[in-house]
């Protein structure tokens, strides 16, 4: 059970009504509508949300393996358990999985995903790139490519500590009969 109600939504406006439609299905969404508590911040945080999901350079599957760092080192259960359905099913294998737990020196990960989990690991740890990670992250991704992880990671330590605070339900998909 969730540690806190969820909002009533029947009086959204359109656009957060139309955003809960494509986000909510029996097996992801309670997220979503716990922030409807702050119609306004929930609005733009899906907006940005949706840019640093969506709109970086980065492939899914390095994506995901960020966020599931971020929630790793965050302990948050319902970010681990959504972004685990979602890494799945953009090809990450259990091995991938194991290793984004493991951390930045796992074997499985490739030198950039090692990077790319180093910077966050930095990002969630330190609030703050390390020298020597800074360097390499600008050499192999560019700034660009270092702010999108530093954006995309600190989305999701917000995230985390919404969802930890909170504690929406996990959606469980139905059994089979």
């Amino acid at each position: 059970m969730a540690r806190h109600p969820y909002p009533p939504l029947d009086n959204l406006p359109p656009r957060l009504k139309e955003e809960l439609a494509k986000r909510v299905t029996p097996v992801r969404g309670n997220v979503w509508k716990m922030m409807m508590w702050n119609p306004v911040l929930a609005e733009h945080f899906i907006d940005f949300n949706d840019a640093v999901r969506y709109k970086i350079s980065f492939s899914d599957i390095t994506r995901q393996m960020i966020i599931l760092r971020v929630g790793h080192l965050c302990d948050a259960p319902y970010e681990l358990y959504q972004h685990t359905r979602i890494a799945r099913e953009c090809g990450m294998t259990d091995e991938q999985l194991a290793g984004v737990k493991e951390g930045p020196t796992a074997a499985i990960l490739d030198d950039s995903q090692k990077l790319a989990l180093a910077v966050t690991d930095d990002i969630v740890n330190d609030l703050k790139v390390s020298d020597a990670n800074m360097k390499n992250a600008i050499a192999k991704f560019g700034e660009s490519g270092l702010i999108e992880i530093l954006w995309l990671a600190g989305c999701y330590v917000m995230a985390c500590a919404f969802l930890r605070t909170f504690e929406p339900d996990i959606e469980q998909p139905a059994k089979a009969s």
